[in-house]
């Protein structure tokens, strides 16, 4: 069994497949984000007028959870771009679209589980603020679901961790394989995972004082470092010399 690569090693890594190749990775997450903001916007405007009616409210939060989905779909994407530069492969921008134009109802379904699950884990934080008030005699119960949300969904996040890589690389498997495998092989690297995401911690201060600027050049990183992980974890990682 390949010995596993200390995180500090797998972005230095990522740090060399971006080199020469940052600009068309910006491209790929600007893309994701312009597409997200002017599909929203039409919506946020019909919830935010002030004559807006009980239907236009339904149809705001219809419409959000629509989004939301092919939003996910569009960072299934964005994943793939990222493990096919992690494994030295030919990336394009339209790898963004990949799961719009190949077996789309499986990735959309993938999603669809996957956002029901994240669902579930704020069901808590959801009762809280439509049937508590947080204030007076309901405020302790209020804040306790809330906190209950956080922990399930932490928990969500962090056991499928995997989930959208193995969706993407892993065709063989179906998707509730894909949600176990997940769980299998994040349960030995939780500490890497926590590591890696704490190392980010810092340059996501600079690129909140940036006012988001810093997340052109930080979120690529970030990405790239994941898919590197990823494949570590599996023994798919290239196996190529970075040292000088």
């Amino acid at each position: 069994m390949n010995q596993k690569k200390k995180c500090k090693e797998l972005k230095r890594i990522s740090r060399e497949n971006l080199n020469g190749k940052y600009k068309p990775a910006m491209a790929a997450f600007l893309l994701v984000i312009l597409i997200n903001l002017l599909t929203d916007m039409p919506f946020t405007y019909l919830l935010g007028n002030v004559y807006a009616t009980t239907v236009q409210t339904v149809i705001y939060y219809i419409a959000e959870v629509l989004l939301s989905i092919v939003v996910g779909v569009l960072n299934m994407g964005l994943i793939r771009f990222h493990l096919n530069m992690a494994k030295k492969q030919q990336i394009r921008l339209t790898d963004v679209f990949y799961c719009f134009r190949n077996r789309s109802n499986r990735y959309f379904g993938a999603y669809i589980i996957y956002y029901i699950i994240s669902m579930i884990a704020k069901t808590p934080y959801l009762v809280a603020r439509t049937f508590f008030k947080f204030k007076g005699d309901t405020l302790y119960t209020a804040i306790g679901l809330t906190a209950v949300s956080v922990v399930l969904s932490i928990i969500v996040f962090v056991l499928l961790a995997f989930y959208m890589y193995l969706i993407i690389s892993r065709e063989d498997f179906g998707v509730f394989a894909c949600l176990a495998q997940s769980i299998k092989l994040i349960l030995g690297n939780i500490h890497r995972l926590i590591y890696i995401y704490l190392s980010f911690v810092g340059m996501l201060v600079l690129c909140l004082l940036s006012l988001g600027i810093g997340f052109l050049w930080v979120e690529p990183y970030f990405q790239q470092t994941m898919a590197n992980f990823y494949l570590d974890v599996t023994g798919e990682l290239p196996r190529v010399d970075y040292t000088v």
